[in-house]
């Protein structure tokens, strides 16, 4: 099983969210051609907090060769044409990964989490096998401090992307990581942030052979 990550910077003064509107039209003809595809299991879309112009969408499937099989298909290339029409200049980014737990629902469902913190970290391509298990205990520690400690907190789902990509700070290519942290808010995050228990047990997941890292806030919904 994985998920298909991509981050899309969207047109200026698009309506995504308006099904009355031709962008909100794009939007309902996406989903409808993923629902029909062989391996698709379920997706979620919405704008980044910090960017609004952002848009990520996140789908599910049996496997990244069932995603794969999708994009060989004859009517891929009319439904990438169709979603063009809304995309400012091009997709900055599509990856897959394998979360756990699969569905990573509880972490990125609007349903159950108004919020998802988004953190991607960056490790030279040559991170050993020792250093990802050194680095998979301490996420996982941390994130029974989330559901222990954290006030807000509300699912976690994390995972390696498959796909290794170019990043400031890495020397030739980055090996990734991905954290879905659902939250009740930003506010509470940004509350937990400022904790003794935060303060603690952050070590955990900022290993000394980490080379960098991102984070931002979408507010996604389950389609």
């Amino acid at each position: 099983m994985a998920t298909e990550i991509a981050t899309i910077p969207l047109q200026p003064g698009v309506d995504l969210e308006d099904p009355n509107f031709a962008a909100g039209k794009v939007l309902e003809n996406t989903f409808s051609v993923l629902r029909e595809q062989d391996g698709y299991q379920r997706a979620y879309h919405g704008r980044q907090v910090e960017n609004p112009n952002i848009w990520q969408l996140l789908v599910d499937w049996d496997s990244v060769e069932a995603h794969k099989k999708f994009m060989t298909q004859p009517y891929y290339e009319p439904f990438v044409k169709r979603l063009m029409s809304i995309i400012d200049d091009d997709v900055q980014s599509l990856l897959h990964a394998h979360l756990t737990p699969h569905p990573p629902s509880a972490a990125v469902s609007g349903t159950t989490c108004p919020v998802t913190e988004m953190i991607t970290h960056y490790f030279s391509a040559d991170i050993s096998k020792s250093e990802q298990s050194s680095f998979e205990s301490g996420m996982k520690e941390f994130s029974q401090c989330l559901e222990e400690k954290a006030e807000g907190f509300k699912g976690f789902a994390g995972g390696w992307v498959v796909e290794e990509v170019e990043h400031e700070g890495v020397e030739g290519k980055a090996k990734l990581w991905l954290s879905c942290a659902g939250w009740q808010s930003v506010e509470a995050h940004m509350a937990f942030r400022e904790t003794k228990d935060f303060k603690d047990n952050v070590h955990l997941i900022r290993p000394d052979f980490k080379k960098a890292m991102t984070v931002h806030h979408t507010k996604f919904t389950e389609m």
